[in-house]
């Protein structure tokens, strides 16, 4: 499992809300709203990408860990790919809020 890519993604995605979420506080009412929402679900992803990095290396533990978290996986690359793709929707979500403050 690549837990560098799957950290960077995560560093990242923090990066973007960060400063999406200095902008929309800087009066952008549609953006705060839609930042908001996307709250819970940057939670959501970071507490699984978390729990997977830490288990990393032992295949059974990750394979646990991902199908406690609800990640239909075989094996460690279907972890990583599962993580990826939901973080690649999160960063297009947010790109769409970062385009509302341009």
């Amino acid at each position: 499992m690549n837990t560098d890519k799957l950290n960077s993604i995560l560093a990242d995605l923090q990066q973007l809300k960060d400063e999406l979420t200095l902008k929309a506080s800087l009066g952008q009412a549609e953006a705060s709203d839609e930042l908001e929402k996307l709250e819970p679900v940057f939670n959501e992803l970071k507490t699984k990408m978390d729990k997977v990095v830490d288990v990393a290396g032992d295949s059974a533990s990750e394979l646990k860990a991902a199908a406690e978290l609800g990640i239909d996986a075989e094996n460690s690359d279907d972890i990583s790919t599962a993580l990826e793709l939901a973080g690649d929707n999160l960063k297009e979500a947010y790109s769409k809020i970062k385009d509302i403050l341009s």
